[in-house]
């Protein structure tokens, strides 16, 4: 059984090309049946990435997260749990606070918490052991020991659903007293990507619900990316929409109709957050998830569609395009008079800044990263999309427009 999450990472390899970049479109025609049939060459490089697929990697997947399991039938239920998890680079810190409930006579039980094996484009010493470091335990004020396996030569039986016999389990003893127990636990994880993204971090929530009584009672997520971070999150974890707050500066968008990870990973179970300063936040009493939480940096080709929310028009559907250095000429001399002006201010928007010009505002207000902030300066504002070198070809542009008088509006 692959490891949860790599499928997405292979289903859609041909959709971003060979190289991340979008194939161009062209198209040629062909005679059939004394007619001409116009073909895109857009076609054939799909062929292409498509037989490329089968022999190679399309990205790396390290490690999950996830929430301690009892390697055996209890009766102690999880009555709350507080999970922090905050990027540091390629790695996701975890720290997490537990309240269990014993409401018998004091018992001790082995707990355990699994993580899949690395898989795709890693090296096999990677795959040999566990993506995860600083691992720690405590049970009240004692630090807990504990032992790493191979989950099927550890002798415990669980649920496929909740782990596999490829998967390594760190395994501990808890005495669990009557009543309330206090664990801490904290480790750091290394994260994904991919073609379809840059950076994804997956973590298990459902083995929560393995705990008796199936729920977790006070559930609590606190999520921290980083300044000015733009990333997906699940719209929901069961029948009902998450229920996620902004604790700090930024958006969170609508449940949007486009997921590059498709139906079979989630469909439309995805919202866009933009983080400018703060953090995410989710709290939920009696939680019961039967989905888990991905949080996914996408490559640029799939953020642009992103963006805005479905009945909104997206104006820099050409961007893919346009940051291919071999069609960036192409690409200028098509775009109109206004799409050349949003491009030229489309780094500034990003950082946040405050446009005068109410067209200006009005346009990028509809995009779920726009905050204006009067604070920020235009020289503050980095290459965040647009590089220098296609941002003076647009400046050209405009200039020959203006010299010679051609409006373009096609």
């Amino acid at each position: 059984m692959a490891p949860k999450g790599l499928g997405k990472r292979l289903i859609f390899f041909c959709r971003a090309g060979i190289d991340n970049r979008p194939p161009p479109v062209q198209s040629f025609e062909i005679p059939l049946n004394g007619k001409k049939i116009r073909m895109r060459l857009f076609f054939i490089f799909f062929l292409i990435a498509c037989f490329s697929a089968a022999r190679a990697n399309d990205g790396s997947f390290y490690a999950t997260g996830n929430t301690l399991i009892p390697l055996k039938e209890t009766t102690i239920q999880l009555k709350k749990e507080i999970l922090s998890l905050e990027r540091r680079g390629d790695w996701m810190q975890v720290d997490i606070y537990f309240e269990f409930f014993n409401p018998g006579p004091e018992k001790e039980l082995t707990v355990g918490f699994v993580t899949p094996p690395a898989e795709g484009d890693v090296t096999e010493e990677e795959t040999g052991h566990p993506q995860v470091k600083d691992f720690m335990v405590m049970a009240g004020e004692q630090l807990l020991s504990y032992k790493i396996a191979k989950m099927e030569n550890s002798g415990f039986k669980v649920s496929e659903k909740t782990a596999n016999g490829f998967d390594f389990v760190y395994y501990f003893t808890v005495r669990f007293a009557k009543g309330i127990t206090v664990i801490r636990h904290s480790y750091l994880y290394r994260g994904g990507g991919s073609v379809e993204a840059s950076a994804d971090f997956d973590y298990r929530l459902t083995t929560g619900t393995t705990w008796a009584g199936g729920s977790i009672g006070d559930f609590e997520l606190n999520i921290t990316m980083g300044d000015d971070s733009y990333f997906a999150i699940p719209a929901s974890f069961n029948n009902s929409p998450a229920a996620w707050t902004m604790v700090g500066i930024g958006r969170i968008g609508a449940i949007n109709n486009f997921n590059p990870y498709g139906d079979g990973d989630g469909g439309k179970n995805l919202r866009m957050a933009f983080i400018r300063k703060g953090k995410l936040q989710l709290r939920q009493s009696n939680f019961k998830p039967v989905r888990d939480l991905s949080l996914v940096f996408f490559q640029l080709h799939n953020e642009v569609n992103l963006w805005t929310d479905k009945k909104e028009k997206n104006d820099f559907t050409d961007l893919r395009e346009l940051l291919w250095e071999e069609y960036t000429d192409s690409i200028i001399h098509r775009l109109t008079d206004q799409q050349l002006r949003f491009y030229r201010n489309l780094n500034y928007a990003r950082a946040g800044y405050a446009f005068k010009d109410e067209s200006l505002t009005k346009t990028f207000s509809k995009y779920n990263w726009y905050i204006p902030d009067p604070a920020i300066k235009p020289e503050q504002a980095p290459d965040i999309y647009i590089p220098k070198e296609i941002m003076r070809k647009i400046v050209e542009e405009e200039g020959r427009r203006k010299e010679s008088g051609v409006n373009s509006s096609f």
